[in-house]
């Protein structure tokens, strides 16, 4: 007896379809390289014993080297003498520098027209140098006197604050941190004349005092000393007169319509408002009804009264310079302490009768000459007449119709 074979089930397994496998994760083998490694942790130290060592002596102090010290200025200009040599007059770099007066106190460099200014800094070659010992540079302690100062740098962009005395010239690099607060200044006023210098060279006609002003707020506007475009024209306008001695004094004239400053009338507006802007005023010397005795005889000192005026102008520039430092330190308290809400907001108060003016009342339509609305062309009066006779006129935006329309 045979044994016959069941092929239903078989049969079945083989008719369905094979269903797609899916896609199973990745062995874990893969994961750890997936994941981020962590540092092993070092082994303990199971050793805490100290371990002598030998160090000498030089090894164990630190030498600093001190900068190089010179009492005369003629001796620290020779030792910075850079790989070419100088021309007929030396120029320098001066970094860390401090103008003073005799006594040692420190005072703004426009305090020259009143006493004589010395220098205190240290003194490198003009050209930077990649040796640092050279960039050092030598130091020298109340050289000079200052003779003169002169700003360069109109074409570049960029002030530049020359220093002269009778043995070399000096460019004006990063001052003491205890001179800071002087020098900043009278940099941003050298900025100020660059900028109008550009403004002014750069216009092909002759811009207004506003729009001037307008320029040089946009370009300067973003420097650290100012809180915004307001406080830029008021120290614009407060130095005016700085400015425009700077620039009649060059001997360029502007690119555009090729004439000199002095005879450009923006700037002349622009010194009159710093002039009317000024509220020091010059003490004048009273009038006296008596006469001088001298020896016994009558007289006028000539020369006592010249030496009087010479001082009162004295006084006048010191306090001038006196408030252009008094407004220069309320300018950066008020940056400090930021813009008020308020003052970020501006308001335009117009008069009742501007606006009357504007909107008047409302009223009748009044002609001033003869009008007439409808002219009738064909009438018994004009039926009899020659079309030649009629008067002529030209019409716009007309229409024919009959006396019973609507």
């Amino acid at each position: 007896m045979t044994k016959k074979k069941k092929k239903g089930k078989q049969d079945s397994q083989k008719a369905a379809p094979k269903a797609k496998k899916r896609n199973l994760p990745q062995s874990s083998e893969e994961e750890p390289s997936r994941s981020r490694k962590m540092p092993k942790r070092a082994a303990a130290c199971k050793d805490f014993k100290d371990r002598s060592a030998h160090i000498s002596e030089k090894s164990s102090l630190i030498e600093s080297k001190e900068d190089q010290i010179v009492e005369e200025e003629i001796l620290a200009v020779r030792l910075t003498c850079g790989q070419d040599q100088d021309a007929e007059r030396p120029n320098r770099r001066l970094t860390d520098f401090v103008l003073h007066d005799a006594t040692g106190s420190a005072q703004p460099l426009e305090m020259l027209e009143v006493s004589d200014l010395f220098i205190s800094g240290a003194i490198l070659p003009l050209n930077e140098s990649s040796d640092k010992d050279k960039e050092r540079g030598v130091r020298c302690e109340g050289f000079g006197r200052i003779e003169s100062w002169d700003i360069s740098g109109y074409e570049d962009g960029s002030p530049v604050i020359w220093l002269s005395t009778e043995v070399a010239d000096y460019d004006c690099r990063k001052p003491a941190s205890s001179y800071k607060k002087y020098f900043d200044q009278f940099f941003e006023k050298a900025r100020a004349c660059i900028e109008v210098y550009r403004k002014l060279s750069k216009s092909n006609s002759d811009p207004t005092l506003d729009e001037l002003l307008a320029g040089i707020a946009r370009s300067m506007s973003g420097s650290k000393f100012f809180s915004g475009s307001a406080s830029v024209k008021d120290f614009v306008l407060s130095h005016g007169e700085f400015i425009y001695a700077q620039l009649i004094g060059l001997e360029e004239t502007s690119k555009r319509n090729n004439r000199p400053f002095a005879e450009l009338p923006v700037l002349a507006a622009l010194r009159d408002e710093s002039i009317k802007r000024g509220n020091f005023v010059q003490s004048k010397p009273g009038i006296s009804s008596g006469t001088l005795k001298i020896g016994g005889e009558n007289g006028v000192d000539s020369a006592g009264s010249s030496v009087v005026e010479a001082e009162e102008n004295e006084d006048a520039k010191l306090a001038k310079l006196l408030q252009e430092e008094e407004y220069w330190k309320s300018m950066k308290q008020r940056k400090r302490q930021g813009p008020a809400s308020v003052s970020s907001k501006y308001y335009i108060k117009i008069n009742e009768d501007e606006i009357a003016n504007d909107y008047p009342l409302p009223a009748y339509y009044k002609n001033s000459i003869e009008e007439t609305d409808e002219f009738i062309v064909f009438d018994n009066e004009f039926d009899i007449c020659n079309a030649d006779d009629l008067p002529r006129s030209m019409l716009h935006n007309w229409c024919l119709y009959n006396s019973t329309q609507d």
